[in-house]
């Protein structure tokens, strides 16, 4: 990647964060490592990569998801080029954080790299958890491939996942982004448009507003026994599916409808605001459309969801576009070009709109004997290579030329939503009292969804536990 200049991976990046083109980093492609490896040790047969480190072995822990099975499937390629093996845990998100926190308290360095949530970015790295990679950003080493270029990422992935406080902790690690899916063969069936329009007054189409989504979803609810697009149902169909657990799915849900009704969890002068009148609304909101939901939505996360979905149970939902892989997946999904994709919806038509980032971060850990090493597993699964294959297998990359790449548009319907959600990104706050601050509205908003506190009572609540929480870290001013 970078040559014999040795172009700062820093450089590359705040490029890539100012300006929408995307410039080259270093040599790249036209002047590859393996013709001038530092120490030597890097051939054209592997592609550029150094094997300074080979017959060193790591440990991996990512997510129990496509991207983590497809980087494990992949790490031959890995081992061939470098000679480093890579050992690969996955788990829940939940177990996930349980055993980094474990690993890092107790100092074991059991991991040497993690994918983790980007949001426990401030809270890791305060702890001193993760490794800064400030010189491996600013004073790249010679030895990383030629197909690896840091200005590939996409920009927004950047900050949310890497930086805190101006200092670097590791690179994004996929590009999870959360989006509308809906049943487009419902929505396109003649039947069913007219049907629709003569009920609620104008014609029936992806929703752009809250509004439209809430009348898609009531329209579509039947039970067993009812037409649906001319046959005859033998189980009852949903309108929406959503997450309504005491859970983190709950809560990154909820923060959708939050945004677009113009609230947030912090005010601009940086001080909690819960159970602001945006928020209640959105809440309120969100609770109306759990008449239309599948009797389990208070037991249901992201994992439901997507089931409900792939299953052909439901007309439409909010959820991470990392799972649009199952919706296409012929061995498995009953909805196999069935399923469409947009933005989220709206307040009100022309209202801009935004797109719940949900990026991971590829850190090191602090008390991994191995960081170097680590460093290198780092950049090969951002590889155009790697991240190519991701695309190809239904994980979710985080490159810009893959999801730009002409053929993986005409072949993956949600390709192109991808992208231009991702561009309308938004994070949720990445500081250290997140996890804090998660579960005192996932207990509020499961409350109230399923009936045992009204919105306003779970948000006052939720609003007095967060405040306890930030004493004496307000404003907040790293989000």
């Amino acid at each position: 990647m970078f040559g014999k200049s040795r172009t700062s991976l820093a450089a590359a990046i705040g490029v890539a964060l100012v300006a929408s083109s995307l410039a080259a980093c270093g040599g790249g492609a036209t002047d590859p490592v393996s013709s001038t490896s530092a120490s030597g040790s890097a051939s054209a047969n592997t592609g550029g990569w150094t094997r300074d480190y080979a017959g060193t072995s790591l440990n991996f822990i990512g997510e129990a998801t496509a991207n983590t099975a497809i980087i494990e499937k992949l790490l031959p390629d890995f081992e061939a080029k470098t000679g480093i093996t890579v050992n690969v845990e996955q788990a829940p998100y939940d177990s996930l954080v349980q055993k980094a926190v474990l690993d890092f308290s107790t100092k074991k360095g059991n991991y040497d790299v993690l994918s983790i949530p980007y949001e426990y970015l401030g809270a890791f790295a305060e702890k001193s958890y993760i490794a800064q990679q400030n010189d491996f950003v600013n004073n790249p080493p010679a030895g990383l491939g030629s197909d690896f270029s840091a200005s590939d990422i996409i920009p927004s992935l950047w900050k949310a996942s890497s930086n805190w406080k101006d200092n670097w902790y590791g690179m994004p690690s996929n590009s999870a982004i959360m989006m509308m899916f809906y049943r487009k063969d419902l929505l396109e069936n003649p039947d069913e448009q007219t049907a629709f329009k003569a009920k609620y007054g104008y014609d029936l189409a992806p929703a752009k507003t809250w509004a439209q989504y809430k009348d898609i979803a009531e329209f579509f609810t039947r039970p067993a026994g009812a037409k649906l697009v001319g046959a005859t149902i033998a189980d009852p169909f949903y309108g929406v599916t959503l997450a309504g657990k005491r859970h983190v799915a709950t809560v990154l849900e909820w923060m959708n409808y939050s945004w677009t009704n113009g609230g947030d969890l912090f005010d601009s002068a940086g001080q909690p605001a819960v159970n602001s009148p945006q928020n209640v609304a959105a809440l309120a909101y969100e609770k109306t459309l759990t008449a239309f939901a599948p009797p389990g939505f208070t037991s249901a996360t992201w994992d439901e969801t997507t089931a409900q979905l792939q299953q052909g149970t439901a007309a439409e939902a909010i959820t991470w576009g990392d799972t649009a892989g199952a919706m296409e997946d012929a061995t498995a999904s009953k909805v196999l070009g069935k399923m469409g994709y947009a933005d989220i919806p709206v307040a009100k038509e022309g209202d801009p709109t935004e797109g719940h980032l949900g990026s991971w971060t590829y850190a090191i850990n602090a008390d991994s004997k191995n960081q170097a090493a680590a460093q290198i597993f780092m950049a090969w699964a951002l590889s155009k290579f790697v991240q190519n294959e991701l695309a190809k297998q239904g994980g979710l990359p985080a490159l810009t030329s893959t999801f730009e790449d002409a053929a993986l548009q005409a072949s993956l319907p949600y390709w192109k939503q991808e992208l231009s959600s991702l561009n309308q990104s938004k994070s949720r706050p990445r500081i250290p009292q997140w996890s804090g601050i998660s579960d005192a509205l996932a207990l509020g908003l499961s409350e109230a969804l399923s009936g045992q506190a009204t919105p306003q009572a779970a948000l006052d609540d939720a609003q007095k536990k967060i405040v306890a929480l930030m004493s004496g870290a307000l404003p907040v001013t790293y989000q």
